[in-house]
């Protein structure tokens, strides 16, 4: 385990929405930071860069050093959820194997538990979260060598308490961002090559998703990228990261209405979530993992993961997994 001093900046400041909002850096640039999470418990954000295979976490709230785990002999990390934030116990999800990891100050320890798609050698998972009742949602996609996707070769998964795997959706290209509206009735998903935000029905206690409908086509709406990280507020509009795009979307999920758009320092939005006091803070992670020399200058930020602080809306927090190990 390594440790990386911070220095948490004010970047700049708006005005939107009837709210003044503050847009802060809070964590050192990364090639491809990706998949945060926010535990309340002990005030820690945790985070991936993708592509570094390495797993980061830092106590945001009083500034501590950032501590950073790589996972040796991989090639990605999509993303980490925790099974106790407490008691520094998270399940990693690194190319397509499920890792049990203890991670304290004094000790680490590393576990497979799970491998998935062994047929699929390029395929690796992309994006995660836990549902309502603790069983992960996994999406996986089709790595290509220069890091492009392939057509068609992801699919989306929901991992139960005993591990056992359920199918959910196939055919996909980049299973990415998915959220629950608070009633536990919806579902939405981001397949990043449609350029689609969806809308399903849930059924929690069997975890069944049906009548698939498009809330909103990014390129339709005018805008740049493709979606990928997704969130919901205490309101039930989503959030959503656009790669590519520059900005972060609020939008009405009923109307498909933009109702907000916020510029962030960054071209690439990799995700989106709630945390802070209350979880009135918005967490956007970026990427400069495109960017070239001359675009490097102007976003020299880019790779950070940033706060938007004064938004005047709080969110959800996200769940843990339960599973057992």
């Amino acid at each position: 385990m390594r440790f990386v001093k911070i220095t948490a900046v004010i970047y700049t400041l708006f005005f939107n929405y009837c709210h003044t909002y503050v847009i802060e850096k809070v964590t050192t640039a990364v090639q491809h930071a990706e998949g945060p999470f926010w535990c309340p418990e002990t005030k820690n954000l945790l985070y991936v860069d993708t592509f570094k295979s390495t797993l980061h976490r830092i106590n945001v709230d009083n500034k501590k050093d950032q501590q950073f785990l790589p996972l040796k002999n991989h090639h990605s990390i999509g993303f980490v959820i925790p099974i106790n934030c407490e008691l520094e116990r998270y399940l990693v999800f690194a190319d397509h194997d499920v890792y049990y990891l203890k991670w304290s100050s004094n000790r680490t320890a590393l576990k497979k538990i799970l491998t998935i798609e062994e047929n699929k050698p390029m395929n690796q998972f992309n994006e995660g979260k836990a549902d309502n009742r603790g069983r992960v949602w996994a999406g996986t996609l089709t790595r290509q060598k220069d890091l492009g996707v392939a057509s068609d070769g992801g699919s989306l998964y929901m991992i139960d308490h005993n591990l056992k795997v359920h199918l959910k959706l196939t055919n996909l290209s980049i299973s990415n961002g998915l959220v629950w509206n608070k009633c536990h009735t919806k579902f939405y998903f981001i397949d990043s090559a449609t350029k689609n935000v969806d809308a399903y029905d849930y059924k929690e206690e069997l975890g069944s998703i049906t009548n698939r409908r498009t809330v909103i086509n990014i390129e339709d709406a005018g805008f740049e990228g493709i979606p990928d990280g997704l969130n919901i507020d205490l309101n039930g509009n989503l959030w959503i990261a656009l790669f590519g795009g520059h900005y972060v979307l609020q939008v009405n999920p009923v109307t498909g209405e933009i109702i907000r758009k916020i510029k962030m320092p960054a071209t690439y939005i990799t995700s989106v979530i709630w945390g802070g006091n209350n979880f009135e803070t918005l967490f956007v992670s970026t990427s400069r993992l495109q960017l070239n020399r001359e675009q490097l200058e102007k976003e020299p930020e880019a790779g950070s993961i940033f706060a938007v602080k004064g938004l005047g809306i709080k969110g959800l927090r996200l769940n843990m997994a339960i599973i057992k190990i």
